[in-house]
């Protein structure tokens, strides 16, 4: 009987070669063992998958349930089972081995037999036949001696077996001829079971593992299978080869469970090498303290395995943070989502072991919810839950994505380690390497002799070394200890520690330092503190030392409800060294929103002199401050209107403006309006409300004031015309106190106003070269009158003229405010023409031209133009100051209008008004404007306006600060590209009136995509509007910005905002 299962083996071996088969040794020569038979076996499909923790399929048939269980029960098992049930061979030679069973009965052992004489045939020790158990070493199988060669021991898998070569169907039979090439030199992966404190240990603290290449893993293909959980015990195959002196000795560890190997002799890959053409690793490259260009191969290669390049939309200007909840962090949601998902393990070939481990070669990948794991090898212990990847290893997470050389996962628990890796953080986005990551949690990770920077891909102008950084999500910090900067291979500084964000939130620290250099402070620095109270407010404390007038302290505290914003601001100078007292300034604003109708906002504040915002505010401040304005109102909207609850104040702090010219404050203010539709009738009802009281900390008069403007409208509208008669009535009551002599404290005056606007519309198609345009022929004629009122007596508190353009030929009243009511007989009559291009929608060129024809002179005005002032009233600095001609002869300036969009990023306008009593330009501007939304800019313009006729005319040349309403300016301003990643900004102001420069800046900024330096070069005049001789005040500016890490300096951001016309900051939405 035992003669004839020799015999039928002999058999198979001959007929069938080792490529068919699959077992647990590995020879030159393959090892004939059994695998599942062919009748088992669904259609071949190379991809295997395996999902733990699911529910488990039901098979369809019989056939699949045999198919299944073979893959599903251990593969030793089920070959001793199909091959030798009833027969056991204790000790069997064959061709030239000798093999016995070990003393535990649990596997064999094999010794080749000595060549060239001397060799002793084996003995066969007197034991019985048995059959084979389950847990038992499979019999190994003879061949011919004439085909036997030396054994080499093949690399073990992490679960400490062995596996022979390939097991597919014919066609790849073909595959057992190839040539093994080597595998590179790698460090020790983390072991199976090994815990991520006890991967720290050194390797030479550690059995080394067998070097010598890992034969491919084959799998036979039974579709998708569920793998039921059950304990195992490990199996192993002893192999002893006592005639080969030198390479690798590995034994299986029982209590481990893992090989204990050794070497002796020459490793047989031999020596390191260098790295060559096929981007192998430079043999140092585990020690290297920085990103090398090896590592940029490998961040190349981990970018084209995530979904999308992190760095894509960041590189341009615009918002850089994400939202940290919904891309960095894993809400409750997600982290009971990530329990409760099964784990995938998806390959090209794969096998499992008693149900336990299960090792996968090829595209091999283990995914569970957002967790992905890849390797060339993968081996995944259900018991355990535990995952061992190695060979171009990439994890990926919400948030997080690494490439490393090995991989051992705790999948449960959420931690991990990976060894020479680099990891993306995808929200800010940055990067980074480390020769250890250690995954302590789903927010938590930890890199040792790590490189850190948000740099892109290829780009390492600067870089944050440290021997440890700590990166959390649930925090969005990151810090790092023992810590030094590298800008363009220079280093910068070192620190014992520092933190830094992974995202936008908000964190109690430092926040960057200021620097800066004033002509008026000195040398000043100014050192912030915030503190993050609670997620609805926080306080920022600040110190700053000023050379040239000692410290000054402030802070800034911010409140956020449901319903309002609240912030309180305060600084103050103990003793200002230069002007010997104590100054400071403060503040307070809330903005609510408490309906939807209902709107509230209080805007308080304090100077304690005139002269502090000019001398101890931001230097990039306004040029020049007149009124500090405190106000508070409350608006409440409706379907048909709006009221509006308000009082204001207004604090001089311009010392040349007498106590007299204060603007008036309202205390309070109340307004409303309302319009509606009167029913089906076409008439539509409108009115203005307003009582006000008006006070003044001068000697002026003072009082309340009612107005009421009650208006019927018949609009009459079709696609091509329009036509609006209206009436209004103008009801205006003063009680006055304080009044001049000879004054009633009490006026009143009413008075219609009668309007008429009418237009048409023309238009018609045509092309012009290749696009399509539509033109329209728009004129436009407007009646008004309102009759003369005598209005000596009555006080200005708030009226001013309207600033004289083409949109006040269509106003019924000449004066902003109530105080005046214009008498006005006269007709508009205008003209446009727009160009509109049909694809997209642009005005390509808008031209329109208007002039006013009086029927009668008008003759009210704030004070009469040349100078004399019958009413005895106070003006404002502003007020009178655009008196012209227009308003005393029935000759009105004719105004143009231009505005054209040659391109997406060019357009060009200009408007202007000539007089036609006096035959000469009144007043214009023009303006050349490129921007490309990207924030290269270009501005060019020109202004000029004629003075009063008591005033010096524009050709002559003024003293800066004269009383003189002329202008005659040109401002360039630009920030343009000139080298790659270089702009030039600039801006000068000159005026040709005083010959003399108003403002100058110069300056030059780099900015790549992870880095910005600033500097700029500023003159200016400070103080025009105070006095005849203003100060000249120069300064440098400088700003450097780490992008995602730090800013220093001034923000000059805020300061070009302000300076030149379309500048966006980099983090507002073009």
């Amino acid at each position: 009987m035992r003669a004839a299962w020799l015999s039928v083996l002999s058999s198979l071996v001959q007929a069938y070669p080792g490529p068919l088969f699959q077992g647990f040794l590995r020879f030159d020569d393959p090892v004939v063992l059994h695998r599942c038979p062919r009748s088992l076996v669904r259609p071949r499909r190379r991809s295997v998958g395996l999902i733990l923790g699911g529910p488990e399929p039901v098979p369809s048939n019989a056939e699949a349930v045999s198919g299944a269980a073979c893959v599903s029960r251990p593969l030793r098992t089920a070959v001793l089972m199909t091959l030798a049930a009833a027969w056991h061979q204790p000790v069997l030679a064959a061709g030239n081995w000798n093999c016995a069973r070990s003393t535990d009965d649990k596997q064999w052992e094999c010794v080749a037999k000595k060549k060239d004489g001397g060799a002793e045939a084996p003995v066969e020790p007197e034991r019985k036949a048995q059959p084979a158990r389950p847990g038992e070493a499979a019999l190994p199988a003879s061949r011919p001696p004439a085909r036997l060669a030396e054994p080499r021991i093949a690399e073990p898998p992490p679960q400490g077996r062995f596996v022979a070569g390939p097991a597919d169907d014919e066609e790849e039979e073909t595959e057992a001829a190839e040539t093994e090439k080597e595998v590179p030199a790698e460090t020790p992966e983390v072991a199976e079971g090994e815990t991520a404190e006890e991967s720290e240990t050194p390797p030479s603290a550690r059995a080394p593992r067998p070097e010598t290449p890992l034969a491919a893993s084959r799998f036979v293909p039974s579709g998708t299978v569920s793998v039921q959980r059950e304990a195992a015990a490990p199996q192993a195959v002893a192999v002893n080869a006592p005639s080969a002196p030198t390479g690798w000795t590995c034994r299986p560890q029982k209590e481990s469970r893992s090989w204990d190997c050794n070497l002796v002799g020459p490793d047989p890959r031999g020596v390191a090498r260098p790295v060559g053409a096929a981007g192998e690793p430079p043999a140092d490259w585990a020690q290297a303290t920085t990103i090398t260009e090896y590592d940029e191969q490998r961040f190349d290669r981990l970018l084209g395995m995530m979904p999308s390049n992190p760095w894509a939309g960041t590189c341009a200007r615009g918002k850089r943070e994400s939202d940290a909840a919904k891309d960095f962090l894993l809400t409750s949601k997600d982290r009971l989502a990530r329990k409760r998902a099964p784990v995938e393990v998806h390959g090209d070939y794969g096998e499992m072991d008693d149900q336990e481990v299960a090792t996968f070669t090829g595209n091999a990948e283990v995914t569970r919810y957002d967790q992905h794991v890849r390797g060339d090898f993968l081996s995944l212990n259900t018991e355990a839950d535990t995952v061992n990847a190695r060979g171009s290893v990439f994890y990926r997470e919400k948030g997080l994505a690494f490439s490393s050389d090995t991989a051992f996962m705790r999948m449960e628990e959420d931690k991990g380690v990976l060894r020479n890796s680099q990891f993306i953080v995808e929200t800010m986005p940055s990067r980074g390497v480390a020769r250890v990551a250690h995954m302590d949690s789903d927010t938590r990770s930890r890199y040792e002799t790590a490189t850190y920077t948000t740099c892109p891909p290829g780009n390492t102008d600067w870089l944050l070394h440290a021997d440890e950084v700590t990166i959390d999500k649930e925090t969005g910090r990151g810090d790092a200890t023992h810590a030094w900067m590298e800008f363009k291979g220079v280093p910068m500084f070192y620190t014992p520690y520092m933190d830094f964000p992974v995202d936008d939130r908000r964190q109690s620290g430092f926040l960057s330092p200021t620097f800066g250099q004033s002509k008026v402070n000195g040398f000043n620095v100014s050192v912030p503190y915030y503190f993050n109270l609670a997620p609805d407010y926080d306080l920022t404390v600040q110190a700053r030392e000023m050379t040239s007038r000692g410290p000054l302290f402030g802070g800034d505290f911010r409140w956020l409800t449901e319903h309002q914003r609240v912030r309180l601001l305060g600084e103050i100078i103990p003793e200002d060294s230069q002007e010997k007292k104590a100054r400071g300034q403060a503040g307070f604003d809330a903005m609510g929103r408490w309906t939807d109708n209902l709107f509230t906002l209080v805007d308080l504040n304090y100077v304690s002199d005139s002269q502090y915002l000019n001398q101890l505010n931001n230097t990039l401040g306004l040029v020049s401050n007149t009124f500090v304005q405190s106000q508070a109102y409350a608006d409440y909207t409706y379907s048909n209107g709006s009221v509006r609850l308000l009082s204001d104040y207004y604090q001089n702090i311009d010392p040349s403006i007498p106590v007299e010219q204060t603007p008036y404050y309202r205390l309070p203010s109340l307004r409303g309006n309302y319009n509606e539709q009167i029913g089906d009738t076409g008439f539509r009802f409108q009115t203005n409300a307003e009582v006000v009281n008006f006070g003044h900390g001068g000697s002026n008069v003072k009082g309340q004031r009612l107005n009421v403007r009650p208006q019927i409208s018949y609009p009459i509208q079709s696609p091509g015309s329009f036509l609006i008669p209206s009436v209004a009535l103008q009801n205006t009551t003063y009680m006055l106190q304080n009044q001049a002599a000879g004054t009633a404290n009490s006026l009143n005056r009413v008075a219609p106003i009668f309007s008429v606007d009418s237009g048409l519309v023309f238009d018609r198609d045509f092309e012009l070269g290749s696009a399509s345009l539509r033109q329209t022929l728009e004129p436009r004629v407007f009646y008004t009158y309102v009759p003369k009122i005598n209005q000596n007596d009555y006080p200005i508190f708030d009226s001013n003229y309207y600033d004289f353009t083409y949109y006040q030929l269509f106003r019924t009243n000449r004066f902003a405010g109530a105080d005046r009511l214009a008498d006005m007989n006269q007709v508009t009559v205008a003209l446009t023409s727009r160009f509109i291009d049909q694809e997209t929608g642009w005005e390509r060129l808008t031209a329109s031209l208007g002039k006013v024809f009086f029927v009668t002179d008008p003759s009210v005005t704030l004070v009469n133009p040349y100078g004399s002032n019958p009413l005895g009233v106070v003006l404002g600095p502003d007020q009178g100051q655009l008196t012209y001609d227009n308003y005393n002869k029935s000759y009105a300036n004719v105004i143009g209008k231009v505005d054209t969009r040659l391109t997406e990023t060019f357009s060009l306008g200009g408007e202007t008004q000539i007089s036609p009593y006096t035959g000469r330009f009144e007043r214009g501007s023009a303006g050349l404007q490129y921007n490309d939304r990207q924030n290269n800019l270009l501005n060019l313009s020109y202004r000029y306006r004629v003075p009063l006729p008591n005033q010096p005319a524009i050709e002559q040349t003024a003293t800066i600060g004269q009383n003189t309403t002329a202008l005659n300016n040109t401002d360039v301003s630009f920030r343009i590209p000139f080298l790659k990643d270089w702009h030039l900004i600039g801006r000068w102001q000159y005026s040709l009136l005083y010959n003399r420069t108003l403002e100058s800046l110069v300056g030059l900024e780099h900015e790549t995509c992870c880095w910005r330096f600033t500097v700029l070069g500023r003159e200016y005049l400070n103080g025009v509007n105070q006095s005849n001789d203003p100060t000249t005040n120069t300064a440098i500016f400088v700003q450097m910005e780490l992008k995602g890490l730090t800013r220093l300096g001034d923000q000059v951001d805020r300061f070009l905002y302000r300076a030149i016309n379309g500048y966006r900051m980099p983090n507002e939405d073009f």
